[in-house]
C-alpha cells in the first residue's frame, strides 16, 4: 500500500485513523504527537534534568532517542538515562547500548544489589501478573533513589496509550477503579515527577518507531507492564475489532480522574506513599516491606 501523504511504500497502518504511512510521514506523525504531549503538560522546562528509565525495553530506548533528538541543541535542559538491571538476560547490556548510541550518560542500579533478588526469581515466586506489580514498585523506588542522588528533576517513562487503558479496564472489572483515578504522577517513594511523552501513542507504533530509529525491537519492560491478565486478553481481543477502544478508555480515565480530583478518594490513602489502600493494606508498601524490610530504605 502507498503512504496517505505521498507515493512511497507504507510501513505502518493506523487502524484508528485508516491511514497507511511511509517511514518519513510515520516518524513525523509520531514525533508530533509526542511533542504535543510535552507542550501540553509543560514537561521540558529550562533547568530540568530529565532521565529516561531503561530496563532493556525497546520502547524505553525509543523514548531516549526521541528526547535526545528533541533536546540535543538545547543548553537549558539536561538529558540522562537511569539503567535498572532487573537481572533479566541482556537487560543491562541493552540499556547501556541504548545510552551509548545517543552519547547519553547513564546512572546504573540493580535489583540484585538493592533488593537481593532478580525479576526472574520474583516471577518464579509470585507468577507473571503479580510480579509485574512488584517489579513496577521496586523499579520505581530504585529509579527515584538514583534520580534524587544525582540531581535529576524528572523521570521519563515509555508509557503508551495501552497502559492507562488496560489499567483502567482491569480496575473497572476488579472494583478498584480508585487506583486509576487517583494514580500518582510521580515515581517511587521519593515522588520524583514523571513525564510520559508517548502517552497518546499505541504500543505497536512505539515499537515500530524504535525499529525505524535504530533502537531495536523487544518486549514490553516491567516498569510499564507486567504479565498479561485475563482483563488484558479480553481488551486486546475487543480492540482488534474496534481499534479506537484503548483511546476511548484512556480518555475516559483521564476525564474521570479530573472530575474525581476535585473531591477526595472514597478509600483511605496510605500516609507513607499516598497509594490507595486495599482494605487496611497498602500493597505497594507491603512489597517494600517484603523486599527491603521497611517502607523505604
Amino acid at each position: 500500500m502507498q503512504c496517505a501523504a505521498c507515493r512511497r511504500d507504507a510501513v505502518v497502518f493506523q487502524p484508528y485513523s485508516g491511514k497507511y504511512l511511509c517511514p518519513v510521514h510515520f516518524t513525523k506523525d509520531f514525533e508530533a504527537k509526542a511533542k504535543r504531549a510535552i507542550r501540553k503538560n509543560r514537561w521540558l522546562l529550562p533547568g530540568d534534568h530529565t532521565a529516561v528509565v531503561l530496563t532493556g525495553d525497546a520502547a524505553e530506548a525509543a523514548l531516549l532517542v526521541f528526547l535526545h533528538k528533541l533536546t540535543r541543541d538545547r543548553r537549558d535542559v539536561r538529558l540522562s538515562a537511569i539503567g535498572i538491571d532487573e537481572g533479566t538476560a541482556g537487560g543491562a547490556g541493552y540499556a547501556r547500548q541504548a545510552a551509548e548510541r545517543c552519547g547519553i550518560g547513564i546512572f546504573a542500579g540493580s535489583f540484585a544489589e538493592r533488593y537481593g533478588t532478580t525479576r526472574e526469581r520474583i516471577v518464579r515466586d509470585e507468577g507473571a501478573v503479580a510480579a509485574g506489580r512488584t517489579c513496577r514498585v521496586l523499579a520505581g523506588d530504585l529509579a527515584a533513589e538514583i534520580a534524587a542522588a544525582n540531581g535529576i528533576t524528572r523521570i521519563a517513562v515509555a508509557t503508551t496509550v495501552d497502559d492507562p487503558a488496560t489499567r483502567f479496564f482491569s480496575d473497572l472489572l476488579n472494583g478498584t477503579v480508585e487506583r486509576s483515578l487517583f494514580a500518582a504522577e510521580t515515581v517511587g517513594l521519593l515522588k520524583i515527577p514523571v513525564i510520559q511523552p508517548f502517552m497518546d501513542i499505541p504500543k505497536t507504533e512505539v515499537y515500530r518507531y524504535a525499529e525505524l530509529a535504530g533502537a531495536g525491537t523487544g518486549d514490553a519492560g516491567s516498569f510499564a507492564t507486567g504479565g498479561e491478565s485475563d482483563a488484558e486478553a479480553v481488551l486486546a481481543a475487543y480492540d482488534n475489532r474496534h481499534p479506537a477502544t484503548r483511546f476511548a478508555l484512556a480518555n475516559l480515565a483521564k476525564t474521570l480522574a479530573g472530575i474525581a480530583g476535585t473531591g477526595s478518594p472514597s478509600r483511605e490513602t496510605c500516609p507513607v506513599c499516598g497509594s490507595i489502600r486495599e482494605g487496611n493494606t497498602c500493597l505497594a508498601c507491603a512489597i517494600r516491606q517484603k523486599y527491603t524490610g521497611g517502607s523505604g530504605r
